[in-house]
């Protein structure tokens, strides 16, 4: 029974507190005056006068060794030269490593490496065969 005459007062108590205050501050806001724009500003959006020239991505992987160690792998892509370049950040300390880089551009001329059938090559046999059947 005490109790709850404590918590009846003290929920009283805090009622006027909260009032109070809300009087206070809607008295300090409601004296200050509000200065509205006369216009409204202009947003002019333009599109970057050439696109980026760097594709980048990130992505992050678990140290297989150490689960709790995490990698960041920043990988940086230039189509103009055709070069990748590929670093790891260990994201506890910041280091960053670099890991790979190449000049892809003889990759890129690749039909295929390393595929496994059907091959590229394979499909367009197949392609080829059903198209000289169709014809006959």
């Amino acid at each position: 029974m005490k109790r709850n005459v404590v918590y009846s007062i003290v929920l009283a108590f805090s009622l006027l507190m909260l009032s109070v205050f809300v009087l206070l501050v809607w008295d300090q806001v409601s004296a200050q005056p509000i200065n509205l724009p006369t216009s409204i500003p202009q947003v002019v959006v333009r599109p970057p006068a050439e696109p980026p020239k760097w594709l980048v991505d990130f992505s992050w992987y678990e140290d297989p060794m150490n689960p709790a160690r995490k990698i960041r792998v920043i990988t940086v892509v230039d189509p103009e030269s055709k070069h990748i370049v590929v670093y790891h950040e260990d994201l506890a300390t910041g280091q960053v490593k670099l890991l790979s880089s190449r000049n892809i551009q003889n990759d890129l001329l690749l039909d295929q490496f390393n595929a496994v059938s059907p091959t590229p090559s394979e499909i367009e046999v197949e392609k080829d065969m059903r198209r000289f059947k169709n014809q006959n």
